[in-house]
């Protein structure tokens, strides 16, 4: 494998999806898809992808399925397990040369209890350490030059007194653990939908705000500001590096007007000394406003991003090496608007460094939930520290929507997964346009798709997963997600879904093809066209084409028919529908048991 070739990894969350890893080559324009491989009995969450020095690929998720595998070009396989250690739960791996550090629980063990596990990749031995009894925050596991490991821990005692961090080191040899306390209070909820500690794991470096730090600024007209101290913790030295105020927010820049009152109160009260826990809310929101830190890829500088849309630059000495930008975009009426006007969540995904010093940087940036964020990208100049000074006015800068296009050979294109996924690549899976250039590549492909399975008489499974390339991990959407989508669009859109069905329907090997965890094919792109009587025509040449098996019927005399008969009641297209179509599918006395959707069949 070259350098310029790199490993990714996505899965299906709905319906058991296994975990597909990708070898992309970045040197080619677009990104071209060399090889992917589908781990075998993997569907819980991959915690380790990595290339070896021999051009082996090992992977790892959850629950112990260790993945070993030589690199191949122009293939799309399956990888069975070499090993499968049953861990529950898993807290962490450290990938050393060709030795594999994990540290988890093993089924049956006592839940306070982990053990170090030292995993020979070369010969597959695997050696266990006696259990710890110290707790530590899973993916901080950091490896030291002399062999031991360092870990992050967070206090799990209630109370201001007791909200302590620090550093455990723990050396496999001697079992020895000694804890470094470090300076200043974490935030006080450990579990959150937002991050408060970032964490560097190339670097052994991670940031956090100090909560004990919050002071009020009263500024030039009167309003009162408020900041913390953000605290860079170096693994490798064993110490806080820094600590220091980065930014002092307004509580509108914090909260929505309705809140700001009540914020305010609570961080007076913090400011001057009142520690109790009845202002712990508004304290955790107050610090989740930072929602990324991200070194860029020299390692050199420190890219902070706020929930207003703003982002700033630090050097690794905590120095500002950029003044702090506001960032806008263009919208459809031609006018520059914040970014986040809702206090979304900002992750920086990966910044590039160009030029010479001061450098510029290329930042690529993801705005909103995970589940529905856009991407964006941005390019800042670098100043020299000592030219800033903190406190003043954002600068704005203008962002571009941006994607990344990723091309498939032919050989390759058209070939599932042994599971029967197939992957579609899509630019940005919450843009329509791009959508739509999915769906007309998918179109495209039905016709070789439908020669693939009139020979492969074994394969009896086909169901498609929409993913778009991004830094920081792929975003997949399964067809329940991508296919009601498109069919909110226009005419033409709902047009592009029909052309899908249509190809489908006239596939001779129809009938015995199963979609994902025993649907029906197409499922949801038919649920999603059952409002449009001019459709049912093309919905009654589907059912004589699909099978009957029960998963089939189970699905479709649920879901899709009881809702096209009510919408389409009483109607001559609903009576030319079910003249149409053979039993079961006519059938208003036939039933089929309902399950969950997380039922097993």
């Amino acid at each position: 494998m070259l350098n310029t070739h790199t490993l990714r990894t996505h899965r299906l969350f709905y319906g058991g999806g296994l975990n597909q890893v990708q070898v992309h080559d970045e040197s080619q324009t677009p990104t071209a898809l060399l090889s992917q491989f589908e781990l075998a009995g993997s569907e819980h969450d991959m915690v380790l992808l990595s290339r070896l020095s021999d051009d082996r690929i090992v992977a790892l998720d959850e629950r112990g399925n260790l993945y070993l595998w030589p690199f191949r070009t122009g293939v799309k396989e399956a990888i069975e397990p070499v090993l499968a250690l049953n861990l529950m739960p898993f807290k962490d791996a450290s990938l050393q040369g060709s030795t594999l550090w994990l540290m988890a629980r093993e089924q049956g063990e006592r839940l306070s209890q982990r053990r170090l596990f030292r995993i020979d990749l070369d010969a597959l031995q695997v050696a266990e350490y006696p259990p710890c009894e110290f707790d530590f925050v899973g993916g901080s596991m950091v490896a030291l030059e002399n062999g031991d490991f360092a870990f992050y821990q967070l206090s799990d005692k209630p109370g201001y007194p007791f909200r302590t961090h620090g550093l455990v080191r723990y050396a496999p040899l001697s079992g020895q653990v000694s804890l470094l306390p470090l300076t200043g209070k974490p935030a006080p909820q450990t579990i959150s939908v937002r991050k408060t500690f970032f964490f560097q794991h190339r670097h052994g470096l991670a940031l956090t705000a100090n909560t004990e730090s919050l002071t009020t600024i009263q500024g030039a007209d009167g309003e009162t500001a408020y900041q913390f101290e953000l605290q860079l913790v170096d693994f490798h030295r064993q110490q806080v590096r820094w600590s220091r105020p980065v930014r002092a927010l307004l509580p509108n820049q914090v909260a929505d007007e309705y809140d700001c009152d009540e914020l305010a109160e609570a961080l007076d009260a913090i400011a001057g000394g009142d520690h109790r826990a009845c202002h712990n809310d508004e304290l955790q929101r107050f610090v989740e406003c930072l929602t990324s830190a991200t070194l860029s890829n020299d390692g050199e500088r420190i890219w902070l991003g706020w929930q207003d849309g703003c982002v700033q630059c630090l050097s690794l000495q905590g120095e500002l090496l950029s003044p702090l930008y506001q960032l806008q975009q263009v919208t459809r009426k031609g006018e520059r608007t914040s970014l986040s006007p809702w206090h979304d969540q900002l992750n920086i995904l990966d910044v590039k460094t160009e030029g010479q010093a001061p450098a510029s940087s290329i930042l690529i940036l993801s705005m909103g939930d995970p589940e529905w964020a856009t991407l964006w990208q941005v390019a800042l100049p670098s100043v020299a520290p000592g030219f800033l000074c903190q406190g003043a006015e954002p600068q704005p800068a203008l962002c571009q929507r941006t994607g990344f296009a990723l091309q498939l050979p032919e050989p390759l294109l058209g070939t599932p997964v042994p599971s029967g996924q197939l992957d579609i690549p899509c630019r940005d899976t919450e843009e329509q346009g791009d959508r739509l250039t999915s769906l007309t590549q998918l179109n495209a492909l039905m016709p070789t798709l439908g020669t693939y399975f009139e020979r492969h008489t074994q394969a009896g499974h086909l169901f498609f997963a929409f993913v778009a390339t991004q830094p920081g991990g792929d975003k997949v959407q399964s067809e329940k997600q991508f296919f009601p989508a498109v069919a909110a669009g226009n005419d033409q859109d709902r047009e592009q879904l029909a052309q899908l069905i249509e190809h489908f329907s006239r596939w001779p090997c129809a009938s015995r093809l199963m979609g994902q965890a025993g649907a029906p094919v197409l499922a949801d792109a038919v649920l999603s066209l059952i409002d449009r009587p001019d459709y049912l025509p093309l919905l009654a040449r589907y059912f004589n084409a699909i099978g009957q098996q029960e998963s089939v019927q189970r699905y479709h005399l649920n879901r899709t028919l009881p809702a096209l008969r009510e919408i389409h009641a009483g109607t001559s297209e609903l009576a030319a529908f079910n003249q149409q179509v053979p039993p079961p599918w006519n059938n208003l006395n036939h039933t089929v048991v309902s399950t969950c959707d997380y039922d097993d069949d």
